[in-house]
């Protein structure tokens, strides 16, 4: 019990030093037609430690439907402006299934982000999608 104890205090004390985001999404192009490309939402990205972050949200998918995620991100280089990472997690609110795993990987320049979503069926769609990324502390 004390080892648990300890192990969330300094979860905590960890997460009070650490950096906060806003993010806003915004904008996608698919290789396909027919698919939404202004995608808006918003979400919290919480750093971790110096090489995870995790984060969530809603946005408005590329099938005209209401989405929630939720992922792990792994810095795999940072050097100021440009921080790269691998995401993976959840989303929902796709025709598919109801929540569907993801992984993809994404780069930012200062606040912009990049991320890439391959296509994982026949009928779908490889994505490129464009957000900000917002320090609010």
């Amino acid at each position: 019990m004390k080892i648990l104890f300890f192990a969330i205090v300094s979860l905590f004390l960890n997460l009070a030093s650490a950096e906060t985001y806003v993010q806003i999404n915004g904008l996608s192009s698919h290789d396909r037609s027919g698919y939404n490309e202004f995608n808006y939402g918003g979400g919290i990205e919480q750093t971790v430690n110096q090489d995870w972050s995790i984060a969530g949200g809603w946005y408005r998918n590329s099938e005209y439907r209401g989405s929630t995620y939720a992922y792990g991100r792994y810095s795999v280089y940072k050097n100021d402006p440009w921080n790269i990472g691998i995401g993976i997690g959840a989303v929902t609110g796709y025709h598919r299934m109801t929540v569907l795993p993801m992984a993809f990987p994404e780069a930012c320049y200062s606040w912009i982000c990049a991320v890439a979503f391959p296509r994982v069926e026949a009928a779908g769609a490889n994505v490129i999608g464009l957000r900000l990324r917002i320090p609010i502390n």
